[in-house]
């Protein structure tokens, strides 16, 4: 019982404030979304279709966010959604939700490093080609940029939150400055209404939340979660997701008004109106630098410049620490191999799974050289880790109904049901065949739960209460072949039966989970070691 009672005791240190919290929720989002989004979204969107995707995003991201809120307030441990999923619906669950926002998470160092690189090609020649694919001084670059990172997340992690709250003040005050700067002095209110108010329709709005990186650019709202063994109070954790989400998102939407706003057709080599192309144009250097280059604010464009280099390398820093934490969460449950549970003796972190963390950043930025190309399957890998929200949160009302919950979510069984549907379109907004791509992905992890369930003795119910999720991710797949031909699919499904047909097979597949919760071992062995049994 020792051993087994030592994954809800792992010994990390509770150094994290409420203003670290923050901090850490907020540098997750301001990172590359802010220096690259605005473009992509606007280039599948249109103006208003961009903006409308941002307030769409938003919303999305807080009905799942909520669900997340009571339920790591309850379960305040480390790893976020791979404890929560093996105490609710057994060891598979729980192995599938932990690789699944493993894989999401372990992709968002590369993607901020190759962003940095991207936008240091303004002024070094030969890091990206024209199409923002890394040259070899751009891989060098993003190499030496994961190491620094590693090195920093090494450290004691009351020193990584002083750390990441420095640099949080940096990347808040930048992006609020070339917003109101860009506003002020470069509007063009044309820009909302005499080209294209919605380029491509609604596909374009839904297509720009995924493939443009908008919902990507609120990832970091997990940040609380994936930490939460680390928080001084766990009253800190609900507190913080919900205040960063609201910030966030009020800067978002700015930062694409004052793109859109902003943009200068002609400077951008552009035909006016051509949303679609902008995205192949010279902005993809650095959006907002060239803009305040366009109309002669230098003085913008070198802060800008500096900052290209603090917002992504501190998301970096900060996105390096959770999937360490997952991977480590992974080895106590023994989904993984001892050796990435174990923490450094000194600094209390995760040592092995950070180094792993960094090996595997390598071999995805070798292999998705350019921002764009990485952030549509980062995004739809996210549903794994978002779908443990929705789909625990009533299960644990039933399961462990006397559990201290800091935060209870009122109306979870309209909500939840929701924000389930939510992430379903995530995935499916993706398009084939990424949406197909991205499932095989996690379930290629089914071959390392086959040998860890040989080796650790894993129950025939683990597999019964984790088929929803299986089944579930080929369903999505399937729906996404068949969808319209827009989102790359075979036209059998047209639009708007194609939504009708995802919300009304995720409901299924929420109903179906939340019958096949139950009382793991794991969730009782939690309940007796923290007495509320």
């Amino acid at each position: 019982m020792a051993h087994e009672t030592q994954k809800f005791s792992t010994g990390y240190k509770k150094d994290l404030s409420l203003f670290n919290l923050v901090m850490l929720n907020s540098m997750g989002m301001i990172g590359s979304g802010w220096l690259f989004a605005s473009l992509y979204a606007a280039s599948y969107a249109g103006p208003i279709g961009a903006i409308a995707s941002w307030g769409l995003a938003a919303i999305i991201v807080t009905f799942m966010a909520l669900t997340f809120m009571e339920v790591s307030t309850a379960f305040p441990l480390a790893g976020g959604s791979t404890p929560i999923g093996e105490m609710s619906h057994g060891k598979m669950t729980g192995f599938l939700v932990g690789w699944g926002a493993w894989l999401s998470d372990i992709m968002t160092p590369p993607i901020e490093a190759i962003a940095m690189v991207t936008y240091l090609s303004f002024f070094v020649p030969g890091v990206v080609n024209s199409s923002g694919i890394l040259q070899p001084l751009g891989y060098l670059i993003a190499v030496i940029t994961l190491f620094v990172i590693l090195v920093i997340n090494l450290q004691a992690v009351k020193i990584f939150g002083n750390v990441t709250s420095g640099i949080m003040i940096w990347k808040w005050a930048i992006p609020s400055l070339a917003a109101i700067t860009l506003i002020t002095l470069a509007m063009h209110p044309s820009n909302f209404v005499l080209y294209g108010t919605f380029y491509n329709g609604f596909s374009g709005v839904f297509s720009a939340l995924v493939l443009g990186g908008i919902v990507f650019s609120f990832e970091g709202y997990r940040a609380a979660v994936n930490m939460a063994a680390e928080a001084k109070n766990k009253d800190y954790i609900w507190k913080s997701v919900l205040l960063a989400l609201v910030l966030v998102a009020a800067l978002y939407i700015a930062l694409q008004v004052a793109f859109i706003g902003a943009l200068n057709w002609t400077s951008a080599g552009v035909t006016a109106g051509n949303w679609g192309a902008l995205s192949s144009s010279v902005l993809i250097s650095g959006p907002f630098a060239k803009e305040a280059s366009a109309v002669g604010l230098g003085w913008l464009v070198v802060i800008l410049l500096i900052d290209a280099v603090v917002s992504p390398a501190g998301a970096g820093i900060s996105y390096a620490a959770y999937p360490a934490r997952i991977f480590q969460s992974m080895g106590e449950y023994g989904y993984a191999p001892k050796t990435f549970a174990n923490l450094h003796k000194k600094t209390k972190v995760p040592a092995n799974a950070l180094i792993l963390g960094f090996l595997v950043g390598l071999v995805f930025v070798y292999e998705f050289p350019s921002w764009h190309l990485l952030v549509g399957i980062l995004t739809s890998t996210l549903v794994i880790a978002y779908i443990m929200g929705p789909a625990s949160i009533n299960v644990f009302r039933r399961t462990a109904p006397h559990v201290e919950r800091l935060f209870t979510l009122k109306g979870s069984r309209v909500i939840a049901p929701i924000a389930f549907i939510f992430t379903f379109l995530v995935v499916y907004w993706s398009t084939w065949p990424l949406a197909g791509e991205v499932v095989a992905a996690v379930l290629i992890g089914l071959v390392m739960f086959a040998y860890f369930y040989r080796k650790n003795g894993f129950t025939i119910q683990d597999i019964k209460s984790g088929l929803w999720l299986v089944v579930a991710l080929v369903t999505i797949a399937i729906l996404s072949y068949i969808g319209p031909s827009n989102y790359g699919g075979l036209n059998i499904i047209k639009f708007p039966w194609d939504f009708i047909a995802v919300g009304a097979v995720a409901l299924v597949f929420y109903y179906w989970a939340q019958v096949s919760g139950r009382k793991t071992k794991s969730l009782e062995e939690y309940l007796k070691f923290t007495n509320q049994e």
